[in-house]
């Protein structure tokens, strides 16, 4: 039987067409590539629209083989697949986790993705302990507080806990307690129950209780 491709037809998806959602992580649409087969049989495979657009301005010289069209197709998808990797990390730095979803939500393969990875990594392109500690300096500049800030990286797929003096070398109750301080100094301290709302307005920042309690005393009394 022959295996021999005799046509490709490359189907974009429509503009503006939805993902995949619901249970499933949300994945955009992607597109589909037909191989028409000497024998009358049509296979497809599925790519992101990216990789199907520079697919079909280098199509394999026809006739050829199914396997060596696909495999052509495949190392390409793997190639766009690290360059939208280095893409992302041009824009800000990223965790393992956080490039992992972004680029299944393109519609990449889970071995184009996992390459992609790893070569980033070999080549310290994405180091998430890297990553860590900057989006720990960037947080502590916008006046968050630690529980917050390990809260957000453990949602981003890492553990603050893996770098090296976590979190002596990050934190310290001093600097905890400026910071808090510093927060209220901007706000207006409330009419009525002013104790209580300041010290929610710090615990949602990720101060302990402890310290939002302090600073909070400590606003009232400037404020009297």
């Amino acid at each position: 039987m022959s295996e021999n491709v005799v046509e490709i037809d490359i189907a974009l998806p429509p503009k503006g067409s939805a993902g995949m959602g619901g249970a499933l992580p949300y994945r955009r649409p992607r597109a589909e590539v037909r191989f028409s087969l000497e024998n009358g049989d049509v296979r497809s495979g599925w790519v992101p629209p990216r990789v199907a657009r520079l697919y079909e301005k280098a199509l394999p010289d026809l006739p050829c083989t199914y396997r060596s069209a696909m495999d052509a197709l495949m190392e390409l998808e793997s190639r766009v697949c690290f360059t939208a990797l280095t893409e992302m990390q041009s824009r800000r730095e990223h965790s393992s986790h956080e490039v992992r979803s972004k680029l299944q939500q393109h519609g990449f393969r889970v071995t184009s993705i996992d390459a992609a990875i790893e070569r980033a990594l070999d080549l310290k392109f994405l180091d998430d302990a890297r990553f860590m500690a900057s989006f720990i300096d960037e947080r502590l500049r916008r006046g968050w507080g630690r529980r917050k800030i390990e809260l957000e990286l453990k949602r981003r797929g890492v553990d603050p806990r893996a770098l090296p003096g976590y979190p002596e070398a990050f934190f310290s109750a001093e600097d905890d307690a400026e910071r808090a301080r510093q927060l209220l100094q901007r706000k207006s301290v409330p009419e009525t129950r002013a104790f209580e709302k300041l010290v929610r307005h710090l615990v949602g920042k990720g101060f302990s209780f402890d310290v939002a309690a302090r600073a909070a005393r400590e606003r009232i009394d400037d404020d009297a």
